[in-house]
């Protein structure tokens, strides 16, 4: 604050060009060109790139507009450290998920583990989380993802049922 009471120029400006980079990597997250942007905000394309630029102050509706733009809630807009990274948006957006499907712990939990699966990753093990169910398949050690078998396995199982039909 200065003498008057009213923010310092210099931290206003940072705290723009922030909200700028924070805009830019939401968008390229999402590969919008800024005329897509610009079109999805209701903004020209001289406004979004002033904005991501951190040259203009946007309103409260066009925040509210740029975040629902950006399939992010307002609050994104504003996160600062190490969560600045282009994956950060996709975090949310699973969150959200879970959130609207009312998914229980356990249904995130199995969810988790199908995702551990699906890209070949070894859960994580803590000392108060169940050891997951292993595929039934002799000689894998793959998370099940249903019916008692992993993905690939799974998934080849179906296959094969469905030629037969």
């Amino acid at each position: 604050m200065n003498d008057e009471g009213r923010p310092d120029d210099r931290v206003t400006q940072e705290q723009m060009h922030a909200l700028g980079r924070r805009v830019r990597a939401l968008r390229e997250s999402l590969r919008l060109t800024q005329d897509e942007f610009a079109r999805r905000c209701g903004i020209s394309v001289s406004f979004a790139s002033l904005l991501e630029r951190g040259e203009r102050s946007p309103s409260y509706e066009t925040l509210l507009t740029v975040a629902r733009a950006l399939e992010v809630p307002a609050a994104e807009l504003f996160r600062d450290g190490p969560s600045l990274d282009a994956q950060d948006p996709s975090h949310a957006r699973l969150l959200e998920f879970a959130r609207k499907a009312h998914l229980s712990r356990a249904q995130v939990d199995r969810f988790i583990a199908v995702g551990y699966a699906m890209f070949g990753l070894e859960p994580e093990h803590r000392a108060r989380a169940q050891r997951p169910q292993l595929c039934s398949v002799e000689g894998c050690d793959r998370p099940v993802l249903a019916r008692g078998l992993c993905a690939p396995h799974y998934h080849r199982a179906r296959r094969a049922r469905m030629s037969e039909d």
